[in-house]
């Protein structure tokens, strides 16, 4: 069998795992006001049923009565969560993998204005940026008492059946904020030097040690190098690591890079596609090689393919692989490996959709599974239909080929018209855009997954209504994607799209402006493209902040790039109008408040107000259409097969998904194609 060490099992005081893949601690906001819900038990499940040895759920776990449950965390404080551990653990224990729940204080990390508006505690009273909260300095029966709440949170985890429990001291939580020089600026037992800063973490693990006994596994979660001006450093990280491993309470350390403390610390921490593949595993191999086997390493950071995971095993970087974000994009990775189908593994190729919505406070997705969390309605393996059908796809994006593709593996037969000589419509030109081009990932493995399928792809066929009709389908989808609106200024016929830009049909020089109306990573990427060529790029918005829909571990890493580059930002403005004077363009810029107007003058303008769907096929069709193109929108939001307006004279089913419908992103597109397709 190939990649034979990841199938290996390993074997942690009294667990045997089966294998060496790991799904590392997160919190996807699966939860309803600290409960665990059902779709939550499902996501888990689904992974456990895919192959996963171990899998950690309840990232961030929440300990303490100031903690705000702000994202998303499971409430571990209080005794009714018990059983809610008990049939989470009973359903991955089902399918064989097993489970550890991570509890966590977020200290400053912490919102003051939700749930019991209690301040918020922290080893200094230092503010951090992203939560913008002024903690309390924690007095010793603060510290008692949050020692006391991990023991307790911990007794519930093990009453709840599960097999282990992992403690942060990560992600700039409240161990990490006692360790950190940068946060704690403590001149009593806890702060002063590296072993009075140690010390409250010990103090928590002994806790919970001793309520636990000496049968169960516990670990922690910890940064091999805080990358932080004045923080952690690597040999900081690594004595720690030391100290902790000899102090014989823990069993395992899950090791990360840098912490999470502002925005470009968040795109550090939970890298994009902006840090390379497995960009921290020597920080992991640099503390399994203090430790010396006293303790085991796992270690998940942009860990996304077999090839790494058998490296960083093989190399002795680590002992168990974190591949979480993989097992979001296919909960079904490693089955598919070890029956050696990897062409049909869905990539994570580091998109960053999943994480930015968590740490919003909203439910992770994966950007092009759609499935992921939503296995009540729509499953991850594709089931075969009832009645063969014959089905046209107009547009080759990637929601005409996630179409094509369902259908396809339902059993009909599919044909895709695409204008274009090249499958993956708009994906094409993001993935040009600089750091972004793992984009390109997706369209790869979809347009393989045509040809696994033998889809009937015809490329370079613009499709008009008359050749829809003739291949006699019995349901038409129309993905034909949206056209760039530059936007609905005066002389808008002057400038040029993003597209424009992005394919090269516009270069990019001089003096640019960029009106951004998206708010979406589209202006930031046409901004980095053109700066990185020599333009100087001056960016308005008529939003309040720059990026709006953009998370923050792509914010964190398009700043670093626009500013980088120099690129000026300007928000609460518009532009007016556009005239063209000599050589030059002069566009009216003015304040969304005060109404003030100035006039500058750029060589090139660039307009970003998303698109405009590109329907003129599908209302061609619409008459002749068994449901006139209508849906009802509450069968659809339920995922229930649609309520069609029937048409009986009409000869095929009609349906737009996507742009085509209304522009969105790509998570909304790939979710219109599976919704209509898996009924069908």
């Amino acid at each position: 069998m190939a990649y034979e060490s990841l199938f290996q099992p390993l074997r942690i005081r009294n667990l045997t795992i089966r294998n060496r893949f790991l799904s590392t601690s997160h919190e996807p906001g699966y939860v309803l006001a600290g409960d665990i819900t059902d779709r939550y038990i499902a996501y888990q499940a689904e992974k456990a049923k895919g192959g996963v040895g171990l899998t950690q759920f309840g990232g961030a776990t929440a300990v303490s009565a100031e903690n705000s449950f702000y994202y998303g965390q499971i409430n571990g404080s209080v005794d009714k969560v018990i059983p809610q551990f008990r049939k989470m653990a009973a359903a991955i224990h089902e399918h064989g993998a097993l489970c550890t729940v991570q509890l966590t204080h977020g200290g400053r990390r912490e919102r003051w204005d939700m749930t019991n508006w209690l301040p918020t505690f922290s080893a200094s009273p230092l503010r951090e940026i992203i939560h913008g909260t002024f903690p309390a300095t924690m007095e010793d029966h603060d510290i008692g008492r949050t020692i006391e709440n991990y023991a307790a949170a911990a007794a519930r985890v093990r009453e709840g059946d599960v097999d282990g429990v992992e403690i942060s001291c990560q992600a700039g939580t409240l161990i990490e904020q006692f360790w950190s020089p940068a946060m704690n600026h403590r001149t009593d037992g806890y702060g002063g030097t590296l072993a009075n800063r140690m010390r409250f973490g010990l103090e928590i693990l002994e806790a919970v040690r001793r309520r636990l006994g000496d049968d169960y596994v516990i670990g922690i979660r910890m940064p091999g190098d805080e990358m932080l001006k004045g923080g952690l450093t690597r040999d900081d990280c690594v004595e720690i690591a030391s100290t902790y491993a000899g102090s014989g309470l823990i069993d395992f350390i899950s090791v990360v890079g840098a912490q999470a403390t502002d925005y470009k610390s968040e795109a550090r921490i939970w890298p994009t596609m902006w840090v390379p593949s497995a960009a921290y595993l020597p920080l992991a191999k640099a503390i399994r090689d203090e430790v010396k086997g006293h303790v085991k390493i796992f270690h998940a950071t942009r860990m996304t393919d077999a090839a790494t995971a058998e490296h960083a095993l093989k190399g002795g970087y680590v002992d168990m692989v974190g591949m979480t974000r993989a097992f979001i994009a296919d909960p079904h990775h490693i089955n598919k490996l070890k029956a050696g189908d990897e062409d049909n593994i869905r990539p994570c190729v580091g998109v960053g959709y999943c994480v930015d919505r968590a740490i919003r406070g909203i439910d992770a997705l994966c950007a092009h599974n759609v499935a992921t969390s939503r296995e009540a309605t729509i499953p991850q393996i594709v089931q075969p239909a009832k009645t063969r059908k014959k089905v046209v796809v107009v547009g080759g994006g990637p929601a005409g080929m996630e179409a094509a593709r369902i259908n396809a593996r339902r059993g009909h037969e599919v044909v895709l018209l695409e204008a274009a000589g090249e499958l993956g419509g708009q994906l094409l030109l993001a993935a040009r855009a600089t750091w972004r081009r793992d984009l390109a990932g997706i369209t790869t493995w979809l347009s393989r997954q045509m040809e696994i399928l033998k889809v009937d792809v015809r490329l370079n066929t613009f499709a008009e209504a008359d050749d829809i009709v003739a291949e006699q389908p019995d349901a038409v989808i129309v993905a034909t994607g949206g056209m760039p609106n530059v936007g609905g200024f005066a002389g808008s016929e002057l400038a040029v799209s993003v597209w424009d830009v992005l394919s090269g049909q516009a270069a990019a020089g001089g003096d640019v402006l960029l009106v951004d109306e998206n708010g979406t990573a589209s202006a930031a990427s046409c901004a980095e493209f053109a700066a990185a060529r020599g333009a100087r790029v001056h960016i308005v918005t008529p939003d309040r902040e720059f990026g709006r829909e953009i998370g923050g571990t792509n914010l964190g890493a398009h700043m670093s790039e626009l500013y980088k580059h120099d690129v000026r930002i300007e928000t609460d403005t518009r532009l007016a109008s556009l005239r063209r004077e000599g050589n030059k363009l002069l566009a009216s810029v003015q304040n969304t408040y005060s109404d003030k107007i100035r006039e500058l003058a750029f060589d090139q303008v660039i307009g970003d107000n998303g698109t405009l769907p590109n329907d003129d096929v599908y209302f061609a069709l619409k008459p002749l259409s068994r449901n006139l193109g209508e849906v009802d929108l509450r069968a659809l939001a339920d995922a229930r097969p649609q309520a069609i307006i029937h048409n009986p004279q009409g000869a095929f089913d009609l349906y737009k998904v996507g742009d085509a419908w209304a522009c969105r992103n790509l998570h909304a597109a790939m979710l219109d194609a599976a919704r209509i397709s898996h009924p069908l």
